[in-house]
């Protein structure tokens, strides 16, 4: 009986492969997926880290050194020496312990804010969702909706 069970299931489960709408409404998309992980992960950060900030956007980051002067703005050229991780740890671009240059203008919107958060010197561990980093699309080795983590020292300003 059991045999006959799981056979009359097998056959209703196959007899459901042509159809497309049925099956794509059952599967979550890696976006979605990468979307709720993300969640959890700050949620995570945010319960075990009391030193960690959510500002109204979603970007939640911590300042590890608070730098000296004035903070930067969103239309900047920033010196910044950077790793990007993504939320299991691993590394997806460096600075390589240089300084690299960014106007602000022409980067992600997390990193962005972040760093308007920032004086001269200051040390930060941001943590981007993804519809603040590279959105639905990704890019590279960066998922869809995927929230990145960014430990980064600015360097100075440049005129």
């Amino acid at each position: 009986m059991v045999v006959a069970l799981v056979l009359s299931v097998a056959a209703s489960c196959n007899s459901n492969k042509g159809n497309d709408g049925e099956k794509a409404s059952a599967i979550t998309s890696i976006a979605d997926i990468n979307k709720q992980e993300g969640e959890r992960y700050i949620a995570e950060q945010m319960k075990n880290d009391t030193a960690y900030v959510q500002t109204p956007s979603g970007l939640c980051y911590k300042l590890l050194s608070e730098g000296e002067g004035e903070f930067f703005n969103e239309n900047d050229v920033v010196d910044v020496i950077y790793t990007g991780k993504h939320i299991d740890g691993t590394e997806f671009d460096s600075s390589k312990g240089e300084t690299v240059q960014f106007p602000l203008q022409n980067v992600v919107a997390g990193f962005r804010e972040v760093i308007t958060h920032m004086k001269p010197g200051a040390k930060a561990i941001a943590i981007i969702p993804g519809h603040l980093g590279y959105g639905d699309r990704g890019q590279g080795p960066i998922g869809p909706n995927e929230t990145l983590v960014f430990e980064l020292t600015t360097v100075g300003l440049n005129k």
